[in-house]
């Protein structure tokens, strides 16, 4: 009998059930803006700034400057 397991669309975590791969998919929050705060050399931004539905603001920074 084969193994079945569900994955999370999102983080891509092996779930047992479709329903709890559904629900950890609800539980990620999907960004509602992105805000450039730094450009570098380059195309991409250094620095962005991004916003999420609860109102919480997170700034990530890019790592491998090249």
């Amino acid at each position: 009998m084969p193994i079945t397991h569900y994955l999370c669309a999102k983080c891509r975590m092996k779930r047992d059930s479709y329903e709890d791969a559904e629900r950890c998919e609800q539980s990620h929050l999907s960004a509602v803006a992105v805000r450039e705060i730094e450009y570098r050399i380059g195309a991409y931004p250094f620095r962005v700034m991004i916003s999420f539905p609860d109102g919480k603001e997170l700034e990530y920074t890019k790592e491998d400057i090249q």
